[in-house]
């Protein structure tokens, strides 16, 4: 199944993030992330291309695999996330 992982960036994080960005990327190319179709940063719709967040797509068995993931990122159990959201997604096209 797919499953999309959002996560929103916590406010007055930035030193944070750059303190643990190597390990974050480690992360997303460790075993523990095998099942990553699709990641990418999320920025807001006016322009401004400031950074809000995250999107990973993740083709699991089961959502364990992606709570197991989640609960490793360095980015989660550093603060620089302040809201995650699982929901699982039909491809339709493509």
């Amino acid at each position: 199944m797919l499953i999309c992982r959002l996560a929103y960036d916590a406010a007055g994080q930035d030193a944070v993030r750059k303190t643990h960005y190597d390990a974050h990327r480690a992360h997303l190319r460790s075993e523990l992330a095998k099942s990553i179709v699709q990641s990418g940063p999320l920025f807001t719709p006016d322009g401004q291309n400031r950074k809000i967040g995250a999107l990973i797509v993740f083709d699991v068995a089961d959502m364990g695999e992606v709570e197991r993931f989640n609960a490793a990122d360095p980015f989660i159990s550093n603060g620089v996330y302040d809201r995650v959201e699982f929901m699982r997604w039909d491809k339709t096209i493509g």
